[in-house]
């Protein structure tokens, strides 16, 4: 997998940015940083920009299933 042409490196979170998804997540009334983030990439209009960006990451490297 490593070895594939696609894989890049992980792209850290600022340290200044850790756990603000899943405090705005909390704050909206969500379970957890996964529900909020489904929820949020299924109406993007709905949502500010930095809510979309914050839960598409979320999505792709916090949510996967393993």
């Amino acid at each position: 997998m490593y070895n594939s042409p696609f894989f890049k490196e992980f792209p850290e979170i600022k340290k200044k940015n850790k756990g603000k998804f899943t405090a705005w997540a909390k704050k909206n009334g969500f379970k957890d940083a996964c529900s909020a983030a489904s929820a949020v990439m299924a109406k993007k209009d709905k949502y500010s920009e930095e809510v979309v960006k914050m839960a598409n990451y979320a999505k792709n490297f916090g949510c996967s299933k393993k």
